[in-house]
């Protein structure tokens, strides 16, 4: 008798749990961010910064509101046969939630490889060296430069 009234105690409280973490799930804030772009005349060359990137763009997101100042640029990839620089950027609500997006600026090529300090990565080919690759963050540790599968190294 003692058993089965443990018994029925137990399920009682695990149907309560159960309820609870369904109400607790229910209300979480699961939905990502949202960027808005605004149009933006910027050719990418060697002066470009990180703020002139974010420049005209905006980050919203239903609970928690504006999070413009949250956009981080991850990476710029450039496209020497195209002439263009594919900017990638990343938001996360206080929630956890991320959102990605890229944007595609025309860019001055000869006038980044004249300057010689690059630190994007140059699109040769469908995939290229993972040697930066963190595996631990899931990360490029650093940003490298790629021409025909080998890595290449800038002049100083």
């Amino acid at each position: 008798m003692k058993g089965n009234i443990l018994g029925i105690f137990f399920t009682v409280l695990s149907a309560v749990l159960i309820a609870l973490i369904v109400v607790a799930y229910g209300r979480s804030d699961r939905a990502e961010p949202e960027f808005r772009f605004s149009s933006l005349d910027l050719v990418y060359d060697h002066t470009t910064k990180e703020p002139d990137l974010i420049a005209g763009i905006n980050a919203y997101d239903t609970k928690d509101g504006d999070l413009t100042s949250r956009i981080v640029v991850e990476k710029v990839v450039l496209n020497k046969e195209a002439e263009t620089a594919v900017v990638y950027y990343a938001v996360a609500d206080y929630s956890g939630n991320v959102a990605k997006q890229s944007r595609v600026f025309p860019a001055d090529i000869e006038d980044i490889e004249a300057d010689g300090n690059i630190d994007e990565v140059i699109e040769a080919q469908t995939f290229p060296l993972l040697s930066d690759y963190d595996e631990m963050s899931g990360y490029e540790s650093s940003v490298s430069i790629y021409e025909a599968g080998t890595e290449a190294s800038s002049e100083e």
